[in-house]
């Protein structure tokens, strides 16, 4: 298939037609992901005579695509989320960028503010730009503008947590995400989601965490490393005769003793993020807050525990035999024949969570898991930033 070059206006910067782009940027304007591959696939192979297509021409082959197959309502979020103001130029601290209502609009969702509201006020702003007539505006005066077309037009609640989010921004602290949970609820996942609509670049995982500390510490000094989470009882010493398991559940037994020999590096990982002021989401059975140290309420971090859940063990059950299929070295009967295992496992988990006040969410769809988790960040932000217009909120 030949290349396609995409000439972007006005500027006349030829970029490579990227279907991956396409397919992140549909998703971003609110389609599924199967149906934004299959949209991009189509128009790849609609262009595969073409050399090249100018970047006004390719969206509005894109957008007449969204309207026949999804209706108008979908093509105006995706037109809103690639417009400019033609002659804007937002001037910043390090550089000017034309006024985008798309890069807004998902600024406006990091503060947990809905996607149909973001738009709504990314629209807003836009209209107002398009009013003054101005040819340049500094960014102080455009989050003012942003702020009251919230307020006005919005909610004095969803301008109240843009203040909040500018006012953490501003603080240049680290904001350290630790989602917990046993194997298969979802944690990789939301993980995934919740970086991509914070800019969060990153993130850590305890599973790869547990495969390099266990590349360096031989299992004769800790056995339970070899084994997943919910069979690291198997590493667990067999007791002597005359001795009783102090902990009466195995699977807890195990997974304590390897948690234990990952804890320092856990901790360090976070303590790392929070000198150095980088956003940070640590995801993982292993991750345990009650388990971790976390800072104080004048340490210079905002820290947010929780743990996703599965309450149902039927539920819980298909969502194992899925993650099997995906995983190529394991069979799905191995996460199955473990189902007993893993619900002892969460069932522990979930009540020491519980038992210390941390959040605990279930997972049902990724969509409402993930605003839960912005609106819960976005209350501890407010809670140590409470949504003061003063004028230090408009720096920087």
């Amino acid at each position: 298939m030949a290349k396609i070059t995409v000439i972007n206006e006005p500027d006349g910067d030829r970029t490579p037609f990227l279907r991956g782009i396409l397919v992140q940027s549909l998703v971003h304007a609110g389609l599924a992901f199967a149906d934004a591959y299959e949209l991009a696939q189509e128009l790849r192979n609609e262009l595969q005579e073409t050399q090249e297509i100018s970047s006004r021409a390719l969206r509005e082959k894109v957008a007449s695509r969204l309207e026949a197959r999804f209706g108008k309502e979908r093509r105006r979020s995706y037109e809103v989320k690639h417009e400019t103001v033609p002659g804007i130029v937002v001037h910043t601290t390090t550089r000017s960028v034309p006024f985008s209502a798309g890069i807004l609009s998902h600024s406006l969702e990091t503060c947990a503010i809905p996607p149909e509201m973001a738009l709504q006020g990314a629209r807003k702003v836009l209209a107002s730009l398009h009013k003054t007539g101005h040819k340049e505006i500094d960014h102080k005066s455009l989050r003012r503008i942003i702020y009251r077309c919230l307020r006005e037009h919005c909610s004095q609640d969803t301008a109240n947590k843009y203040l909040s989010w500018r006012r953490f921004e501003n603080s240049g602290e680290a904001l350290i995400l630790l989602i917990g949970g046993a194997t298969g609820t979802g944690k990789s996942t939301v993980s995934s989601e919740i970086a991509f609509r914070m800019g969060i670049s990153r993130t850590q995982s305890t599973d790869m965490m547990r495969e390099i500390i266990r590349s360096y510490l031989t299992p004769q000094v800790v056995p339970t490393l070899g084994y997943s989470s919910f069979e690291a009882w198997r590493g667990l010493p067999a007791p002597a005769e005359d001795q009783q398991l102090e902990i009466e559940n195995p699977v807890v037994a195990g997974f304590l003793s390897q948690f234990a020999a990952m804890k320092p590096a856990l901790q360090a990982t976070i303590d790392r993020a929070i000198k150095e002021k980088q956003h940070l989401i640590l995801e993982g059975v292993h991750v345990v807050p009650t388990e971790l140290g976390a800072p104080g309420k004048d340490s210079p971090a905002i820290v947010v525990p929780l743990m996703l859940a599965t309450m149902e063990k039927e539920l819980l059950g298909k969502q194992l035999k899925h993650r099997g299929r995906e995983a190529r070295e394991h069979k799905p009967s191995r996460y199955l024949d473990s189902l007993d295992d893993i619900w002892e496992l969460q069932s522990y988990l979930l009540g020491e969570a519980d038992k210390a006040g941390v959040a605990i969410i279930q997972n049902w769809y990724i969509e409402e898991t993930v605003r839960v988790i912005l609106d819960l960040i976005i209350s501890k932000i407010a809670e140590q930033y409470p949504p003061q217009p003063d004028g230090r909120v408009w720096e920087s």
